[in-house]
């Protein structure tokens, strides 16, 4: 979270360079978000399944309700930096970070199952 924190931290002006290397590639920001918050899950996924006996359901609930409250935050923090904007689009990245994060689970949880049985 510190990281995502930092990035978002920066004033536009630092980014100008990255605008540059990466306006080849549609979508660059977004493809940003998903990997940040797709690493950003994972931890919270498996925090929670080590720390907590929760169901799949609830540990999938509470990892997709904390990227989304985390990406909004974050949103309101950096229309508070300058030179940057929130974006909504921003946020629905972020999610879908989260959700890539519990399909992969879900997937290994039915491979497991099927390997073992």
């Amino acid at each position: 979270m510190a990281v995502i924190y930092a990035l978002s931290d920066r004033p536009a002006v630092d980014y100008d360079g990255v605008d540059d290397a990466t306006s080849w590639l549609p979508f660059a920001s977004s493809i940003a978000h998903v990997g940040l918050y797709f690493v950003l899950s994972m931890f919270v996924f498996r925090t929670i399944t080590t720390t907590k006996r929760l169901g799949f359901g609830m540990t999938a609930y509470l990892t997709l309700f904390t990227a989304l409250a985390f990406g909004v935050l974050d949103e309101l923090h950096q229309s508070n930096v300058e030179g940057r904007a929130s974006e909504a689009t921003d946020v629905v990245a972020d999610v879908f970070g989260a959700v890539l994060v519990v399909v992969f689970w879900f997937g290994l949880r039915k491979y497991r199952s099927n390997a073992s049985g």
